[in-house]
């Protein structure tokens, strides 16, 4: 099921701060911060960039965490990146969004001229949802949202992070998670609310699986509130995964979530 809406190179020779991976996916380094680095693999010298922003709660998961994604890069020709940032409670998610905004703008440095797509899982989703609406954060490198060609979110929930969070087990798991990664900025750290009208936004590819209440709303708040800012946000319904499946198996042959991404990335590249 579907709800959509909307509202009318080569590689530099030498990348500063490298080094090579057992898997021959190069580190890029963006700060003096172990975990401010970046994971780039095969580079064709033309196409759409996507880079991946993992999961963990904001105090885990680390850039390996690629699953599918290098094969399904591969595929569709994209040249894929796959970024770390400062976990809590060193930082909170604040950082990390910078860390992430940080990692946008050193593949527009690096790869300028192509189109660039920003895709996160889970708390990953929330930070890639707030780098692709907040202007503070892509701001600080002479950049805007509107820098980039899209934005695709796996099963997040922080979008409002000042909403209701359920009740139950789940929901007292998400307000302690929430409240370390969010203390009293709950309200400045929630894309939804960031939200306003006179920005320009790139397209919003929202996914979210049937299962989950919190995200499913969470989702549809976002889009809208892109919408009605005048941006343009689809959301789509994964049926059958879990929160971990939608993560692990996308991108892998014949993955429906994969493929509307892919499509996706073809139509706004």
């Amino acid at each position: 099921m579907i709800l959509a809406v909307a509202a009318g190179l080569a590689p530099s020779a030498v990348l500063a701060r490298t080094r090579r991976r057992a898997d021959t996916a190069r580190v890029v380094s963006f700060g003096p911060h172990p975990l401010q680095a970046l994971d780039l693999h095969a580079c064709p010298d033309t196409g759409p960039v996507l880079l991946f922003v993992h999961g963990g709660g904001w105090s885990r998961g680390e850039r390996s965490m690629v699953h599918a994604l290098p094969a399904y890069a591969a595929r569709h020709g994209l040249t894929l990146a796959s970024t770390s940032y400062r976990l809590v409670p060193e930082v909170g998610a604040r950082e990390a969004a910078e860390d992430v905004a940080a990692a946008v703008a050193r593949l527009k440095q690096d790869l300028p001229g192509r189109p660039l797509f920003l895709l996160g899982h889970s708390a990953g989703a929330h930070l890639a949802a707030l780098v692709g609406v907040d202007p503070v954060y892509l701001g600080a490198h002479g950049l805007g949202p509107a820098d980039m060609a899209g934005v695709i979110l796996l099963d997040g929930a922080g979008y409002d992070a000042t909403g209701d969070r359920g009740r139950g087990l789940a929901g007292r798991v998400l307000g302690r998670m929430y409240e370390q990664a969010f203390g009293a900025d709950a309200a400045a750290l929630s894309p939804t609310l960031r939200i306003a009208s006179g920005r320009e936004y790139p397209p919003f590819l929202i996914f979210h699986i049937a299962s989950r209440q919190d995200s499913a709303a969470q989702s549809r708040g976002l889009a809208e509130a892109l919408i009605r800012a005048g941006g343009r946000a689809e959301v789509v319904v994964a049926p059958g995964d879990s929160h971990r499946e939608i993560n692990v198996g996308f991108g892998a042959a014949r993955d429906p979530e994969g493929e509307r991404a892919a499509a996706f990335i073809v139509a706004e590249s």
